[in-house]
C-alpha cells in the first residue's frame, strides 16, 4: 500500500501580483495611492503569517483509463472523461492537498463580523493564492526528480468541481489523503473545511519510446548522446 507524505509549516513562495488579481486590481491599468498600497502590503504579510501550510500527497499506480473515468491501485476510482483524458498517457496518479490551516480563516471571519471588509478581502484574497501556490510548490517538488528520469507531471492539475469531475470526489480524496488528520473536514455539501483548502490530481507521464533511450545512452555512456532524428 502507498502512503502519504505530509509537509507541516511550510513557507511556500506565491506570486504577490496574483493576489493583486483577485482583488481586481489590473496591472496596466489601476493606479494605487502609495499610503493604499502600503496598507496592502501590509496585510498581505500579516495574512500570510496567519497561514500554517500543510501538504499533503499519495502517488498511485494508474490501473485503467477507460472513457468515462480511471481506475488506480487501491481500488480508488475518479469519473469524468475530462480527468480520463488528462491521465491517458500516465502510469501513475499524484493525489495532493494543500491547507492554510484554521487561524486564516477563524480571522477572516473576525474581520468580517466585525466591519473591517477592506482587510478581510485582503485576507480572503492573500490566503487564496498562497493555498494554491502550495500546491504548486508540491507539483515541484514532486517534478524535480521526475526529471532526471525522463518522466513529467501531466501539464495541469484537475480538482474536483472542474469540468465534469463532480465536487462529491472530494470524499475519496480526503479519505485517501487522511486530511482529517490535518484538520481538514468535509461538509455535507462536499465543501471543505477550513475553506482555505484545496485538493488536486495530477499524472506522472512515461517517458517515450525516444525520450527512454536517450536517458538510457546517457546513463550507459556517461555522455551526453545526440537525440534521435
Amino acid at each position: 500500500m502507498e502512503k502519504n507524505h505530509v509537509f507541516q509549516h511550510l513557507q511556500v513562495p506565491f506570486q504577490k501580483s496574483l493576489i493583486y488579481t483577485r482583488l481586481g486590481y489590473a496591472k496596466t491599468k489601476t493606479v494605487l495611492e502609495p499610503h493604499t498600497k502600503s496598507q496592502i502590503e501590509k496585510w498581505i504579510t500579516q495574512a500570510r503569517g496567519l497561514c500554517d501550510m500543510t501538504v499533503v500527497y499519495r502517488i498511485l499506480p494508474v490501473i485503467h483509463v477507460h472513457e468515462n473515468g480511471v481506475q488506480l491501485a487501491e481500488g480508488i476510482e475518479f469519473p469524468g472523461k475530462s480527468l480520463a483524458r488528462l491521465l491517458m498517457h500516465s502510469t501513475s496518479a499524484v493525489l495532493m492537498a494543500a491547507t492554510s490551516g484554521h487561524k486564516i480563516t477563524d480571522e477572516i471571519q473576525r474581520l468580517q463580523q466585525t466591519g473591517e471588509m477592506s482587510k478581510a478581502l485582503v485576507y480572503d484574497a492573500a490566503a487564496s493564492e498562497i493555498t494554491d501556490a502550495g500546491l504548486d510548490w508540491l507539483a515541484a517538488f514532486i517534478r524535480r526528480p521526475l526529471t532526471s528520469q525522463g518522466q513529467s507531471l501531466t501539464h495541469m492539475r484537475f480538482s474536483p468541481g472542474y469540468g465534469d469531475l463532480g465536487l462529491e470526489n472530494q470524499q475519496t480524496l480526503v479519505q485517501t489523503l487522511e486530511l482529517d488528520k490535518w484538520g481538514v473536514k468535509l461538509t455535507e455539501s462536499y465543501i471543505l473545511t477550513p475553506e482555505k483548502t484545496v485538493t488536486a490530481i495530477m499524472g506522472i507521464e512515461a517517458p517515450s519510446a525516444e525520450v527512454r533511450w536517450f536517458y538510457e545512452a546517457k546513463h550507459l555512456s556517461g555522455t551526453q548522446p545526440k537525440p534521435l532524428r
